[in-house]
């Protein structure tokens, strides 16, 4: 199966589709893509007061550099092809100014997949909103009725409505997948100098066990509050 994922920022990969994603690798009969949208640049803004000294004095460009090396480091820790990894670049925080460009650039991506991975819509995050709102508008775009569209939603950004529940499903990892997952946390150094921040990401490593995910299909487009 060809399977393409979108991811808004540099550690979405993980939070995200993770758990499943280790699956789709471990089984090996996947052909895996990346779509990492946005530079991830953003991140410090509203947390000085919480970071380290040596974050301090790093730029906003420092900080996309950082974030972008450690999307390419999380390829490499899947075992991914480099050249399976796309990168949009887009600037952090600044989503919806992209949407139509990014349609653009995921247009000739996706075609061709079998199944394309993409947060939820009516998402809290701006940037989540407008990766949902690319990966939609080019699947519209080359009218992908044949494609499986398997949606994904962190928590902190809202959850799944009950009007799609005969399309989720929970998926529930064992105790070794759940240490992947830790080891790949390591890669997002980026983040553990937000300290509060990596200590939530790193408590709800080690507690979840248990993933939400839901498949729709093209005609179910707009009919869902996550799709």
């Amino acid at each position: 199966m060809k399977i393409i994922i979108f991811e808004p920022h540099p550690d979405d990969l993980l939070f995200g589709p993770g758990p499943i994603l280790l699956q789709w690798i471990k089984e090996g009969e996947h052909n895996i893509h990346v779509v990492t949208v946005t530079d991830g640049r953003a991140c410090y803004r509203a947390s000085k007061d919480m970071l380290s000294e040596d974050a301090l004095k790093m730029t906003e460009d420092d900080v996309a550099d950082m974030r972008i090396n450690e999307a390419k480091h999380s390829i490499k820790f899947l075992r991914l092809p480099p050249e399976n990894h796309h990168l949009f670049k887009f600037h952090d925080a600044d989503g919806q100014k992209y949407v139509k460009e990014g349609i653009t650039k995921a247009t000739p991506l996706i075609n061709g997949f079998d199944r394309i991975v993409l947060p939820s819509s009516h998402n809290l995050h701006v940037d989540h909103q407008a990766t949902h709102d690319i990966a939609i508008g080019a699947a519209k775009e080359l009218n992908l009725v044949n494609v499986e569209y398997f949606v994904y939603f962190i928590a902190s950004y809202g959850k799944f409505k009950e009007d799609s529940k005969d399309k989720q499903f929970n998926y529930t990892i064992d105790e070794e997948t759940a240490e992947i997952l830790k080891e790949w946390l390591d890669i997002y150094k980026s983040q553990e100098k937000l300290k509060w921040t990596w200590k939530m990401y790193s408590r709800y490593l080690r507690k979840i066990r248990t993933w939400t995910y839901a498949k729709y299909n093209f005609e179910d487009i707009g009919k869902y509050y996550n799709f």
